[in-house]
C-alpha cells in the first residue's frame, strides 16, 4: 500500500474565496447545487452533500475588542470542510454492495457504477458528508481526487488554494506541520488555536 495521504486545513489563513469548491466541481464534473441563496451568510452551498464535496463555511461573529466592552466588532471566520476519509469509516462498513472501498492511499471512495442507492452510508457517516444525488439516487462524496493521485498529482482543491490553507501530503508530515502551526499561533496570542483530529487513536481516526 502507498503512503497514507491526507489534508491539513489551516483555517487561520482561509480567505473564503471558494476556489477549492470551484476546482472540486470543475475537476470532478459535479453538477451545481441550484444556486440557492440561503440568506444566512455569503455561503450559498450551505453544507456538504452529493453535489458539494468541498464546502467553505462563512461564520459571522461579533465580539468585544476588550474585556468588558459592550460594543463588539464583526469578523468573518472561514473554514473549508471535506470528507475526513476516516480510519474507521462507518460508510464503508455498512455498504452492502462493496461500492465503497479503501484505496491504496488509505482514502475511501464510492464506485458509482456499483452503488445501488440503498442509502445505508448516509446515516452511518458522523459528519454528514455522504449523500444521494437528486434525480440520480446514488451516493456521492469526495474521492480526495483519487484519479489525480494515481497520476502523482495533488487534489484539485489543494492545487487551487491561493493561501495554502488546504495542504495535501503524507499524513505523518501534515500532522507535524499542523502541530508547528498550532504552536506558532499560540505564541502569537491565539490561545484557542487547536488541531482537530490531533490523536489518530481517537474516534474515527
Amino acid at each position: 500500500m502507498a503512503e497514507r495521504m491526507g489534508f491539513f486545513t489551516d483555517t487561520s489563513v482561509c480567505i473564503g474565496c471558494k476556489a477549492c469548491e470551484v476546482a472540486c466541481k470543475e475537476w470532478n464534473q459535479i453538477p451545481d447545487d441550484g444556486f440557492v441563496f440561503e440568506a444566512t451568510s455569503y455561503d450559498n452551498t450551505g453544507m456538504l452533500g452529493a453535489s458539494t464535496w468541498r464546502h467553505v463555511a462563512f461564520i459571522e461573529q461579533s465580539r468585544p475588542v476588550h474585556a468588558g466592552d459592550e460594543d463588539g466588532v464583526d469578523r468573518w471566520l472561514m473554514s473549508s470542510d471535506v470528507c475526513k476519509h476516516c480510519t474507521h469509516a462507518a460508510c464503508l462498513d455498512v455498504c452492502p454492495t462493496g461500492a465503497l472501498f479503501r484505496t491504496e492511499f488509505d482514502t475511501v471512495v464510492v464506485q458509482a457504477d456499483i452503488c445501488n442507492g440503498c442509502g445505508y452510508c448516509i446515516p452511518a457517516c458522523p459528519y454528514g458528508v455522504i449523500d444521494r444525488r437528486e434525480g440520480d439516487g446514488r451516493a456521492w462524496k469526495c474521492t480526495m481526487c483519487y484519479d489525480r493521485q494515481l497520476g502523482g498529482l495533488e487534489p484539485a482543491c489543494a492545487k487551487a488554494c491561493p493561501t495554502d490553507s488546504i495542504q495535501f501530503g503524507p499524513l505523518d508530515e501534515l500532522r507535524e506541520r499542523a502541530e508547528e502551526r498550532v504552536t506558532r499561533l499560540r505564541a502569537d496570542g491565539h490561545e484557542e488555536a487547536r488541531l482537530y483530529g490531533e490523536s489518530p487513536g481517537d474516534g474515527v481516526g
